[in-house]
């Protein structure tokens, strides 16, 4: 069982990495890494929990070295293959959504730079490519289409607004092909599947998404469909309809942005009926939770994390939130020793080892997870998540050699999780996605930052009563700001903050139900206690 008991270790200090990269144990302790100045990166620290930094550090430092350069492009590597330059929507998706916090430094999303430039004439994007050559190793596939989501929270992290104009053509391109491409008619009328009258339009028709299989999904050996060559066009996919209304969503924001309104108004009506369609179709009144569904009309009744992408997309709202937040708390299902994993633990395909999709925790779904919490104003649960998963990351990097980060983990014990077919342990160094937690998911959900860089805001949800904050915390384009809550005796006392920057911004503290703000001048130390006007 996972504990909250941790072994006490310096910040300083690091446990040496003995894994498949044997060059992480030189590098460890430099200060100058690929070129890049590791004390300009963010520095989150909890005084009662200071193995959080290391992991933190340590997964910066796993970042920094796989950075490799394609085609005069910069970009994160998640091949780690000088051999296959591989290169996978689903996984640079992810690293890009941590990688942000480092914008200045590290080319968060140069992948989606190239991804844009192997885009076909007709909007199609492969789920992979070899980036040197520009071949689909699987062609024909498409990942989770996260392209608009990430670039829409780089954006407003790094408050860098040059990538809106450019990527939001590419974006909307692809858009219309998986509109044109994997989208199906859902018929929901026994007549028109009998007698198939091809010229009849069935008053009852919908048009909802669908993935290949569960690998273009990037869930690979999940049971929600048969892993066959287009197995998964009989079934409606609650993840890509739920992306799809993300999309939608962060498109209108970015047209917001750049100032089209027509356009934003036009996504955000797409977003609108789109969640109509799936709280309509997708919803199970019986086991109160959202689903996948086979053509016609069937639900497909096991229940996987892809179904609280509803709650990242908007669509959960009110007393289904409620109750999407109830099997997240169900130690029968979704409440495990280390949460969240992909399956519920009530399924005849669970399992406790963690093998991959059936039931393995991963970082993805886990930050897709608590971000949506967060934006569902369930910032507890997300923060209550968030640490589970972190001392779990923690045990087990303490306790099992090599001393590492981990692709996937055991739902029920600190272990690494085990692959799909193979049943050996997954892959050690994996920064890659599993950076997310101890970068983003410690700053968004255990220290509760979330920072607003075009409109110069910083939110922070205090929750912690140990003192903490963090220092290098890019709060501009080549800005940093140190943000320091003092320890409390008890979460109901009011927070003193403490705040210094090298540019101006208005911070907003909540703590204790208490709501104050302030403007931050630059170079200049600024002080608030919460429990005063």
């Amino acid at each position: 069982m996972f504990s909250r008991e941790i072994i006490p270790v310096a910040v300083s200090q690091v446990i040496p990495v003995t894994g498949q990269d044997n060059q992480a144990g030189s590098d460890m302790k430099s200060d100058q890494l690929n070129g890049i100045d590791l004390t300009r990166m963010p520095q989150p620290f909890v005084a009662g929990h200071p193995e959080y930094a290391e992991l933190h550090q340590f997964a910066w430092r796993l970042a920094v070295r796989h950075i490799r350069e394609t085609n005069g492009i910069r970009h994160m590597d998640t091949a780690w293959d000088p051999a296959r330059n591989y290169q996978w929507v689903w996984d640079l998706s992810f690293v890009g959504l941590f990688c942000r916090y480092a914008a200045d430094l590290v080319p968060a999303l140069g992948a989606y730079d190239r991804f844009y430039q192997l885009q076909r004439n007709d909007g199609y994007i492969s789920m992979t490519y070899d980036f040197t050559t520009g071949e689909e190793p699987w062609p024909n596939r498409i990942n989770p289409p996260l392209f608009a989501w990430a670039e829409w929270e780089y954006y407003r992290t790094s408050g860098d607004a040059s990538r809106l104009a450019r990527s939001v053509v590419h974006i909307e391109r692809l858009m219309q092909w998986i509109d044109a491409n994997r989208r199906a008619p859902f018929r929901r009328c026994r007549k028109f599947l009998m007698d198939k009258i091809p010229d009849v339009k069935d008053p009852d028709e919908l048009l909802l998404y669908w993935f290949e299989d569960c690998g273009s999904s990037g869930m690979d050996d999940s049971p929600r469909t048969p892993r066959c060559a287009e197995a998964g066009r009989h079934f409606a996919w609650v993840d890509l309809c739920a992306q799809m209304v993300l999309s939608f969503r962060c498109l209108a924001a970015m047209h917001g942005a750049l100032g089209n309104h027509d356009r934003a108004v036009a996504w955000s009506a797409r977003a609108g009926q789109l969640t109509v369609q799936i709280n309509q179709e997708m919803w199970c009144e019986r086991t109160r939770f959202y689903h996948d569904k086979s053509f016609p009309v069937n639900f497909v009744g096991h229940k996987t994390a892809a179904s609280f992408w509803t709650i990242l997309a908007g669509i959960c709202t009110g007393d289904r939130l409620t109750s999407m937040v109830g099997h997240l708390l169900d130690p029968r299902e979704f409440n495990r020793p280390l949460p969240v994993p992909t399956l519920s633990a009530d399924d005849a395909n669970y399992t406790p080892e963690g093998v991959y999709w059936l039931g393995g925790v991963w970082a993805p779904t886990n930050y897709m997870i608590t971000r949506g919490l967060m934006q569902a104003g369930q910032g507890d649960v997300a923060h209550t998540i968030a640490v589970r998963y972190l001392d779990g990351l923690w045990e087990t990097y303490s306790s099992v050699e090599p001393h590492t980060l981990w692709e996937s983990y055991s739902p029920e014990r600190p272990e690494p999780g085990l692959a799909a077919y193979t049943r050996n342990r997954v892959k050690p160094d994996f920064v890659g996605w599993t950076g997310i937690g101890p970068i983003a998911m410690l700053i968004e959900n255990v220290l509760g930052i979330d920072l607003d860089a075009p409109a110069r805001r910083v939110t922070w949800d205090i929750r912690l009563t140990d003192e903490h904050g963090i220092r290098q915390f890019p709060v501009a384009p080549g800005k940093r700001a140190e943000l320091i809550c003092r320890a409390r005796s008890s979460a109901d006392q009011p927070a003193r903050v403490q705040v210094l920057s090298d540019a101006p911004f208005e911070l907003v503290v909540r703590c204790a139900g208490r709501v104050r703000s302030m403007q931050v001048e630059a170079g200049k130390s600024t002080s608030m206690d919460t429990g005063k006007e």
